[in-house]
C-alpha cells in the first residue's frame, strides 16, 4: 500500500570526482553532501553509454541501447529519430500502476513532439528536446544555433531564467502538486554540460566558442546544481516525504574536458574509465 515517491536526478557530463563525496577539493556540494551521509555511495556506478542519449534510453527502457537503436546521441531538435512509443517505459509502468509521472529538463532522445515525453508515460514535461541549449536564451547551441527549445508538454514556451534554476524551480512545483499521491519524477538536468556559462556571467553559446569557459565557470555550474538539489530535498521535508521517496542522483557518461575524472584515465565519448565510470548516490 505505501508506493515509494521516486525522484531520478541526471546531471550532464559531470567527471566522477567533481562532487563532495568523490574527493573534489574546488567545488562545494553540501547537498550532495548530506545525500551520500544519509543514503549510500556507489563507487563503481557504469553510464549505459559514454555520451548521452544511449545512457538516456537505456534507463527509460531498462534494455541495452542497441536494442532500441540508439547507440550515439541524438543531435538535433526535429529529429524523428529517436526512442520509437512501442517501447515500454518505466514512466508509462508506473503511470500505469497509479503514479503521477514527469521528467523536468534535457530529454534527448526523440526531438519531435510525437516521440517527446508526453508519448512515452509521462504526464508534465517541461524541458527541451535536443542536445544543448544556451543556458539564458534556451536557444539550441548545436547544430542549429538559434532554434528555439523550450517546452511545456507538447507546446513550445518562452520563459526567463537560468535553465539550472528553471529546472530546480519546475521540479518543486511538482512535488509540490503531488504530494499527495505516489510520484516518479525525472530531474534531468543539462549542467554541467557546455556551454559553460555560469549563473552570473551571460554570454552567447555558439558553435565557434566552443572553447568558451573555464574550471572556475564549470565549479560554479556545479554547484548551482547542488544548490538545486537543496531545494528538492528541502521540499521533500517540507512535504514529509522524506522517508518515503527514493532519491537517486548521478551522472548519464564521464566528464568532459572541464571536468575531474580522477581518479580515472580519459572522458566522455570514450570507453575508458573516465568516460563511463560515474558518481551515484542513493538515499
Amino acid at each position: 500500500a505505501d508506493r515509494p515517491n521516486v525522484v531520478f536526478i541526471l546531471v550532464d557530463d559531470m567527471g566522477y570526482g567533481d562532487i563532495g563525496p568523490f574527493g573534489v577539493t574546488d567545488i562545494k556540494t553540501p547537498h550532495l553532501d548530506r545525500l551520500a551521509r544519509e543514503g549510500v555511495k556507489l563507487t563503481d556506478s557504469y553510464a549505459a553509454g559514454s555520451v548521452c542519449s544511449p545512457t538516456r534510453v537505456a534507463f527509460l527502457t531498462g534494455r541495452y541501447q542497441h536494442r532500441v537503436g540508439m547507440e550515439w546521441a541524438n543531435y538535433w531538435i526535429g529529429s524523428d529519430k529517436g526512442l520509437s512509443t512501442s517501447e515500454i517505459s518505466i514512466a508509462r509502468m508506473l503511470k500505469n500502476n497509479g503514479y503521477a509521472t514527469g521528467i523536468i529538463g534535457k530529454w534527448h532522445v526523440g526531438g519531435t513532439v510525437e516521440i517527446a515525453p508526453n508519448a512515452h508515460g509521462f504526464d508534465q514535461f517541461f524541458g527541451f528536446l535536443g542536445p544543448n541549449v544556451d543556458f539564458y536564451t534556451h536557444q539550441e547551441v548545436i547544430p542549429m544555433t538559434g532554434v528555439p527549445d523550450l517546452w511545456e508538454n507538447t507546446k513550445p514556451v518562452k520563459a526567463e531564467g537560468y535553465m539550472t534554476d528553471l529546472i530546480t524551480e519546475h521540479s518543486v512545483t511538482f512535488i509540490t502538486n503531488h504530494a499527495r499521491k505516489p510520484f516518479f519524477l525525472f530531474v534531468s538536468y543539462n549542467a554541467p554540460h557546455w556551454p559553460f556559462q555560469p549563473p552570473d556571467r551571460r554570454w552567447v553559446a555558439k558553435p565557434e566558442n566552443y572553447l568558451e569557459g573555464t574550471r572556475r565557470d564549470y565549479n560554479r555550474m556545479v554547484e548551482r546544481i547542488d544548490d538545486g538539489i537543496g531545494e528538492i530535498l528541502q521540499t521533500l521535508d517540507e512535504k514529509k516525504l522524506g522517508e518515503n521517496t527514493l532519491v537517486i542522483f548521478t551522472s548519464d557518461n564521464g566528464g568532459e574536458r572541464l571536468s575531474r575524472n580522477a581518479p580515472f584515465f580519459h572522458h566522455k565519448a570514450t570507453l575508458w574509465e573516465g568516460g563511463i565510470r560515474v558518481p551515484s548516490l542513493i538515499r
